[in-house]
């Protein structure tokens, strides 16, 4: 997987929404918090895995997901070419 995520790629990901991510930021549940570009957060992959664990979200298959191959990030969200890179 490719990263920077946007917000609402993770989101999309974790299945939860853009709201919840942010109060997570927000609660300090993610450290250090995603960077802001252009108004927009850009999750690395350690606060993409903090934000799953804090969420609830945290499975094996998200985890593979986030620490596995490098998929482009279209095809790894919304499982364009059935999830092949």
């Amino acid at each position: 997987m490719r990263f920077p995520l946007t917000t609402g790629d993770l989101a999309r990901l974790l299945q939860t929404t853009e709201p919840r991510l942010g109060e997570a930021v927000r609660r300090g549940r993610v450290s250090p918090p995603p960077e802001v570009i252009a108004g927009r957060r850009l999750w690395t992959r350690p606060q993409a895995l903090q934000a799953a664990e804090a969420l609830g979200e945290l499975t094996d298959d998200i985890r593979a997901l986030l620490e596995g191959a490098d998929l482009t990030r279209s095809c790894a969200v919304s499982g364009a070419n059935g999830g092949q890179p």
